[in-house]
């Protein structure tokens, strides 16, 4: 055991039930051990032989714990290059291109970061020199002999845009149609334009699982590299917690990175749910969960526990919200969402849940998918209990002060998003959203008076130079949201 190492001067936020402020305290085998003012603390100094650092009136902050952080996700884009962060012109996207270009084989694919400022993407094409998006000519000058990819934002209607090669690749021409909410851009004479619209994560299509199986996989020592760097930018932040509970598909590497002593933060992990299972395949998938059934596994820094499954993706961007009333989608045509299950089959799922003491999170955000969880979860409820099982509602836009009080007396933890809503509140929430639900966005306020134990989250997968991007500016919308 080390000795420990005794902090004076400062000015600690013990958050305890007084919110009250230490002048001192000491740290051992990476715990703290003992708070109080600088004469206890120094003696408890000298009584152990520990080292006295001075903080000069420093501010000492418990670590921040985010509920909802993708922090993998931005580990793995943050190794997509080239990047496209700032660039401002078509003429700087199309050179950062030829110098990729000139670096790499050709035939191998170029698949750059969305073009725009991170994590917004606002006031685009426009704020391109050019006022345009790039188009196939412009990539074909710049790359002739590789398949480029430039990827859309996941939040907002752009373009994923391609060159002649990729186009060839994936097999889009002039009779290859439009499928669901993806939409290809062509020019007078019918052509391509190289602008295709619709691919994202949000959504699916014969296109986007073509394009996914042709571009390179990622090896999982790059993957886990990745991980770790995202990880430890937490730190700087003053995370030391992560819950990463939606669109987790990394146990595997974290556990990894685990064994080898390579995560700075405390990390509690779930699965994702395979949607599209049957209900008898999702019965064996969970069986066979057994590192996340019960109490979960794994020790005070590492636990897998749960698994997570989305009723919608949580936003109204491509239409992803489900919500009783329209709102405009991705073309600015009305629509209301279509959650992945019905509430009959979230009932079926949450039994078998209960059934394997597996802890369920589900993942709700228009106030259609809220309501289809609560009711979900007072059938289940009704019938066998799930008070005490740590059951989590993710997400969770527009609850009503009933289903808060529903909420509540099952036991239901809840993890929400306040600042993303707050960045793009007026392009997403009012613009598209009619009458004044945007009012009631993430009512964090009601949460606090239902009683129901709730956690913040930064929810920001994407590499940013903006302010907008970390748990600071989730703490501070969180204030004004519980106005």
């Amino acid at each position: 055991m080390e000795k420990p190492t005794v902090y004076v001067n400062a000015k600690v936020v013990t958050v305890d039930k007084k919110f009250s402020i230490a002048e001192a305290f000491a740290v051992q085998d990476g715990r703290f051990v003992k708070v109080g003012t600088n004469r206890r603390l120094r003696e408890y100094a000298r009584r152990t032989g520990a080292t006295v650092v001075d903080l000069e009136g420093r501010m000492v902050l418990p670590g921040f714990v985010d509920g909802h952080p993708h922090t993998i996700l931005r580990g793995l884009w943050n190794t997509i290059e080239p990047s496209l962060v700032g660039l401002r012109s078509v003429a700087e996207i199309a050179a950062t291109i030829a110098k990729e270009a000139a670096k790499v084989p050709p035939g191998q694919w170029i698949a750059t970061t969305p073009i725009g400022e991170p994590p917004d993407y606002f006031g685009l094409p426009e704020a391109l020199t050019e006022h345009r998006w790039p188009t196939r000519e412009d990539l074909d000058a710049a790359a002739p002999e590789h398949p480029v990819y430039i990827c859309t934002s996941a939040f907002w209607p752009h373009p994923a845009i391609f060159n002649s090669v990729a186009l060839r690749l994936l097999g889009v021409d002039r009779n290859t149609p439009d499928e669901g909410m993806m939409h290809i851009a062509r020019d007078d004479d019918g052509e391509a334009t190289g602008l295709i619209y619709g691919l994202t994560i949000f959504t699916s299509s014969a296109l986007n699982t073509r394009l996914q199986s042709l571009l390179p996989q990622m090896s999982p020592h790059t993957r886990r590299d990745a991980i770790e760097v995202a990880v430890r930018e937490n730190l700087t932040f003053g995370v030391t917690t992560i819950y990463e509970a939606h669109s987790n598909f990394f146990i595997p590497e974290l556990r990894q990175l685990h064994a080898e002593a390579r995560l700075a933060n405390r990390v509690v992990s779930a699965y994702e749910f395979p949607n599209t299972r049957s209900i008898d395949e999702l019965d064996a998938w969970m069986a066979s969960r057994t590192d996340a059934l019960g109490a979960g596994t794994g020790d005070d820094h590492f636990k897998v526990v749960g698994a997570t499954l989305s009723v919608d993706s949580g936003g109204p961007a491509f239409g992803g919200l489900v919500m009783f009333e329209p709102y405009l989608d991705m073309y600015d045509q009305p629509c209301n969402g279509e959650p992945t299950v019905s509430t009959d089959q979230l009932v079926e799922i949450g039994h078998l849940a209960h059934k394997h003491h597996l802890r369920l999170n589900i993942l709700a955000g228009g106030d259609r998918a809220c309501a289809m969880a609560t009711e979900a979860l007072a059938i289940i409820n009704a019938s066998t209990p799930i008070a005490g099982r740590g059951w989590i509602l993710q997400h969770a836009l527009y609850p009503t002060r009933e289903q808060l009080g529903q909420l509540k007396d099952m036991g239901i933890l809840a993890q929400t998003c306040s600042s993303t809503d707050f960045t793009k509140g007026v392009r997403l929430y009012v613009n598209r959203l009619t009458g004044d639900r945007w009012q009631n966005v993430v009512p964090l306020r009601w949460w606090i008076d239902a009683g129901v134990p709730i956690a913040q989250a930064a929810t920001v997968p994407t590499r940013s130079r903006c302010s907008r991007s970390g748990p600071h500016f989730a703490e501070w919308t969180a204030r004004l949201a519980a106005t």
